[in-house]
């Protein structure tokens, strides 16, 4: 493509496009032939435009050939004619005063086949401004507006804006120059104007097109036109950015050093030949001693305590043989008070004025060092804690591997720390129980900073497979991501929990297979659940009767008050009444009311139900036979009491026709005798059970009929009765009622003969279901031995024989009167 340019004759007026416009506003004035036949313009429509609205600035590579350096052009522009061709050009201007003004002729080199064509001759390609590329500093043109009007490539390298994002704006519009910036630059404009002088500088921070600050220094030259007029402004702008970064870091070097020497904060000196050549005030104050002292006749020797004394002459020793030219040592340093502390010194090897140097710094650490023993303790104190949780505590790295554990760890599975260190959870997995690949992922969320809780199953040494409670999380050890994991043997939970599962499954079976009706009802008496039992009963299912308050299925209407308070109350209850079932029918139940309580509140309710209608038609049926058979039994003991007393009466009858006292003594004998069991079975009469007699009672009426029966022979005697309530039956009442008679009638007969105050003691209490029962007189006593007197005396004999027949123990004192003791086991 040669857009009109001749390859054969070269004639450089006729063959290149040249154009004339405005040096301020860039307004074409004019063209040439070449130019209106490349562009396809009038010279009217070329003089409607700017010289800039003809293309945009490009940067693009020229490739040589035979491979030598490329070469980017600083002025290559892609021009576009009017029937839309483009092509690049490179721009020669030449600045000249035409019609009194300003211009710039421009001349449009084309160089679309240099950049094209690998075979391009780079010879060939005009070589205008081509220092430009090269120059180390960027260009910067503005007019007399201060407008931009060019801009150079170097200049888009420092502040990464393109000539087109720049050219034509004004210098307040540049983002690139802060606002007190552009005020300077006009300041000194106007300023160097007014002298008509011509160069100034300024320099400071600037921001790049991606926001980074940079420091640059403006050189900037004035040119005039000959009236004094500003014709442009040329800036040469110097990326300072590198120079100015080294100058701080030299000013911050030189702060730094000036501060730590300086300040309070470190101890700064030299030694040269053995000899503090240069203190600072911290070595001052932290030693005691004056500059005037150090710098004096010390030497640094001087200032150490006695216990390091060998230790800084082996350092010296090594550091004048020049094995090190660096060194760190912890020193006890003696001050001038007396007191010692503890300093940490860093030196170095320099050269100060021809001599050897050891600059340095020393750290009083007195604190740290005692800090240090401190958290040494403090490591104790904590692994001792560490060690005293109960709960098993183990440490992870980043991969898994146990790095640390409590005693806890190692009571829990038997094994020694050694054993455990550097092996992995697997170790320690209940084979075939645990899924590692879950427990690796959980691992992994815990050391990404997710805790985790979850049950694991482990194996201890000796083999016993057991549950634990596992919960991870994310810590350091060290400095170094690390899980640590608390574990807890679950053993007795789990079972617990077990124990738990088959008790509920119990309770659900108990419950399902119950032969008794329940029904489980919340608060509002509603039906929750009821058993096969329950339907069993009423004929409900639990499915008919769900969520339905129980009271109006099952409760008949006059019983409706009664179900209201029974459903209300707190307490477990039991109570017979009514219900109705599903056909209607209405049967007698027992019901057992269990509330269950929590936190002090009712939840619910559970109703147990038993159909007790044919138990009560049995019931009624035994209490008639029973009271059928009370009537009768009563009816026998009214005719043996009456039996008993023809018999006596007829041994009193008898009495009148003998004639030997002895033959009548012994017929009122029996007659009280058969008086004493007629009285138990008159009391079995009178009682409501017929089965026992209240012994309280009888004795006293007996004791009564004896004494009216002996009164003929000693009206005196008086009875001191001590009986607790005693019930006994008709086979143990009989035979004590007839040995407290043969007792009593005994001492009516023989105890009181010359006694003044005769009296007989009776006692007779139940304790823990035996019978304690004690008879004595306060007569004359017996006056042989109880076997001797059995052998001629009914009584005595009827008293041990008596007393064997209640499996009793009796036992008979003579002495200060008569006393019996017996004691026998009550029927329960």
């Amino acid at each position: 493509m040669d857009k009109g340019y001749s390859s054969n004759v070269f004639s450089f007026f006729d063959d290149e496009p040249m154009f004339i416009y405005d040096y301020n506003t860039y307004q074409i004035l004019d063209v040439n032939k070449c130019a209106e036949n490349i562009y396809g313009f009038s010279k009217s429509e070329f003089q409607s435009k700017k010289f800039t609205d003809l293309g945009e600035k490009q940067a693009v590579e020229i490739l040589p050939k035979n491979g030598s350096e490329g070469y980017k052009p600083t002025e290559v522009w892609r021009h576009v004619s009017k029937h839309g061709e483009e092509w690049l050009v490179q721009i020669t201007t030449q600045q000249f005063k035409y019609k009194d003004r300003i211009v710039k002729l421009a001349i449009a080199h084309n160089v679309e086949d240099h950049v094209r064509a690998d075979s391009a001759d780079l010879h060939s390609f005009p070589k205008i401004d081509e220092s430009q590329s090269h120059f180390p500093l960027g260009m910067i043109e503005f007019n007399h507006k201060l407008e931009v009007r060019d801009w150079s490539a170097k200049a888009q390298d420092i502040f990464g804006w393109s000539y087109n994002d720049i050219i034509h704006k004004d210098i307040a519009s540049i983002e690139l120059m802060p606002d007190d910036l552009v005020e300077v630059f006009n300041q000194k404009v106007d300023k160097l104007q007014s002298n008509r002088d011509i160069y100034f500088t300024i320099e400071g921070k600037y921001k790049t097109k991606a926001g980074k600050d940079i420091y640059c220094k403006w050189h900037n030259a004035i040119i005039y036109d000959s009236y004094g007029n500003i014709l442009s402004i040329y800036s040469l702008i110097e990326d300072r950015t590198k120079k100015q970064g080294i100058i701080n870091q030299l000013k911050e070097s030189e702060e730094k050093f000036r501060v730590l020497s300086e300040s309070s904060f470190v101890s700064v000196y030299m030694i040269q030949e053995e000899k503090f050549v240069y203190v600072n005030p911290k070595l001052c104050s932290m030693s005691g001693y004056t500059q005037v002292e150090l710098l004096g006749d010390m030497i640094p020797r001087d200032l150490l305590h006695a216990d390091d004394t060998d230790k800084y002459d082996k350092l010296l020793n090594i550091w004048k043989k020049r094995k090190i030219d660096s060194f760190e040592i912890q020193l006890k340093i003696s001050k001038k008070d007396g007191s010692t502390i503890f300093v940490k010194t860093y030196g170095a090897r320099i050269q100060l004025n021809g001599k050897p140097t050891v600059v340095g710094v020393a750290v009083d650490q007195t604190e740290a060092v005692q800090t240090n023993e401190e958290l040494i303790r403090s490591v104790k104190s904590y692994k001792t804690l560490f060690d005293s949780i109960g709960d098993a505590i183990y440490i992870h790295n980043d991969e898994g591997e146990f790095i640390e554990m409590n005693c806890a760890a190692l009571k829990m599975y038997g094994y020694t720390k050694e054993e455990l260190i550097g092996k992995k959870p697997e170790f320690l997995a209940a084979p075939g129980k645990v899924d590692l690949q879950a427990t690796n992922v959980k691992f992994t969320a815990a050391l990404n900073g997710d805790p985790q809780k979850f049950q694991w199953w482990g194996r201890r040494k000796n083999g016993e497979v057991f549950p634990k409670q596992i919960k991870l999380s994310p810590g350091h050890y060290f400095g170094k991501k690390a899980v640590i994991a608390i574990s807890r043997d679950i053993s007795e939970e789990f079972k617990r929990e077990k124990e738990i599962r088959e008790n509920e499954q119990l309770f659900r079976q108990l419950f399902q297979n119950s032969p008794i009706g329940i029904a489980l009802l919340d608060n509002h008496n509603d039906v929750i659940l009821t058993n096969d039992g329950f339907e069993d009963i009423f004929g409900y299912s639990t499915k008919e009767v769900k969520g339905i308050c129980l009271d109006k299925l099952i409760v008949p209407d006059d019983k409706l008050e009664e179900a209201k308070r029974l459903s209300n109350s707190t307490e477990p209850f039991m109570y017979t009444t009514s219900r109705v079932t599903k056909n209607g029918e209405t049967i007698e139940v027992l019901i057992y009311g269990v509330p269950v309580i929590v936190d002090e509140k009712i939840i619910s309710i559970y109703g147990i139900y038993i159909d007790i209608t044919e138990q009560i038609k049995y019931e009624q049926k035994i209490e008639d036979s029973l009271q059928e058979k009370e009537i009768l039994l009563a009816e026998i003991h009214h005719r043996v009491k009456n039996n008993m007393a023809v018999i006596t009466g007829l041994l009193e009858l008898q009495t009148h026709h003998l004639t030997s006292d002895e033959a009548v003594e012994a017929l009122k004998d029996s007659q009280m005798r058969i008086n004493t069991m007629g009285l138990i079975h008159e009391k079995l009469y009178q009682s409501e059970n017929f089965a026992s007699v209240n012994f309280e009672k009888y004795i006293r009426e007996l004791l009564q009929i004896i004494q009216d029966a002996h009164e003929h022979r000693n009206s005196q005697v008086s009875f001191n009765i001590q009986v607790g309530e005693v019930n006994l039956p008709i086979t143990k009442a009989i035979p004590c009622g007839l040995i407290i008679n043969e007792i009593v009638t005994n001492s009516f007969k023989h105890a009181f003969n010359g006694i003044g105050q005769p009296e007989i003691s009776i006692s007779f209490y139940e304790n823990n279901g035996v019978i304690e029962m004690s008879v004595k007189d306060n007569g004359i006593g017996l006056r042989d031995e109880l076997e001797k007197l059995s052998q001629n005396s009914l009584g005595i004999i009827l008293i041990k024989t008596l007393s064997s027949q209640l499996s009793g123990s009796l036992n008979v004192n003579g002495e200060n009167g008569t006393s019996y003791c017996l004691t026998f086991e009550n029927e329960s």
